[in-house]
């Protein structure tokens, strides 16, 4: 009875080892997936809804406060402060946003899908609000100092000839300092200050020029960052990839979910039309330069001996 009973025991035991592991497996062995192409792009588009929604809440506070002409002034800033108060309400404290609970998704990162650390939520709002405001900032007025300077170059050129050089070319060469009493008086820091604010002349009164380059050149890198999340699904922007922050699924489970690989093939082709096309106009241009100056010496040259003939009759006459 006693032997009976101690296998009865034994197998009940094993038994309900073996009902829990079997229970407990399944939880263990479950990992959620990377979220797909279509789950990110909807999450993205209802966060930029969303932020919208607080963007204009805070610009008809600030109206209702400052009045509608201070408010127009600053729209760039209240939509800033919207985005900021959003992305830090939700994702700054550790929360999905709405769009993320929308679509059952959940933001992680590095090796592990573990959940972001505050440093790299930090570093995604900065990169997604606050870093397309100050680089704006700073080209726009960057862009109207050069225009400035360019205006005032040229209006020192055709309106008055005997002024030597103009305001520009003065304060590039001399680096709004003084004039140096002796050559061994200066220090090396002075020179390399003068030799930077050079420079820094130099590349504000070209910026306007550059600033289209500039702009075609952001835009090659966004739609390079989108081919890449065609390809891939791990960053749909860029402020994202910086911060190395992906999303993974949380939702039901589906059979079939669709991909964008076919979308990055296609604008793999178109970035490389444009590669090619940006290459033609960058030859052309410099054959159509160097064309120019060629002709341009020609002429001189042609015309110099023509020009001293007739310096002389007159100065006969």
């Amino acid at each position: 009875m006693e032997g009976s009973s101690g296998h009865g025991e034994v197998g009940s035991s094993s038994t309900t080892t073996t009902t829990t592991t079997s229970a407990s497996s399944p939880a263990e062995g479950r990992r959620f997936p990377l979220a797909a192409q279509p789950e990110v792009m909807r999450a993205a588009e209802k966060d930029d809804q969303y932020a919208s929604y607080v963007s204009e809440a805070c610009r008809d506070a600030f109206r209702h406060l400052f009045g509608t002409r201070v408010a127009v002034a600053h729209q760039s800033e209240t939509k800033l402060l919207g985005q900021m108060l959003y992305y830090v309400i939700t994702t700054g404290s550790g929360q999905q946003t709405l769009g993320e609970e929308y679509c059952d998704i959940t933001q992680v990162a590095g090796t592990y899908g573990l959940p972001p650390t505050p440093a790299r939520r930090a570093l995604f709002i900065v990169y997604q609000t606050a870093v397309p405001y100050i680089a704006e900032r700073i080209s726009s007025r960057v862009a109207a100092r050069g225009i400035m300077l360019s205006d005032s170059h040229s209006s020192e050129i055709y309106g008055d000839d005997t002024d030597g050089e103009n305001q520009v070319q003065s304060l590039v060469s001399t680096g709004r300092l003084s004039s140096p009493p002796s050559s061994g008086s200066f220090s090396v820091f002075t020179r390399l200050k003068q030799k930077f604010y050079r420079m820094w002349l130099l590349a504000v009164q070209k910026w306007p020029n550059i600033l289209p380059y500039a702009r075609e050149m952001l835009q090659l890198v966004l739609r390079t960052n989108l081919m890449f999340f065609y390809f891939e699904g791990l960053y749909y922007h860029i402020s994202k990839r910086a911060a190395g922050i992906r999303y993974m699924f949380i939702g039901k489970p589906l059979n079939q979910r669709p991909r964008y690989q076919l979308l990055g093939v296609f604008l793999l082709i178109q970035l490389c039309i444009i590669t090619a096309e940006g290459l033609r106009r960058s030859n052309l241009s410099s054959i159509a330069s160097s064309v120019h100056q060629s002709s341009l010496g020609s002429h001189q040259a042609s015309g110099g001996p023509k020009s001293l003939t007739r310096s002389s009759t007159m100065f006969a006459y």
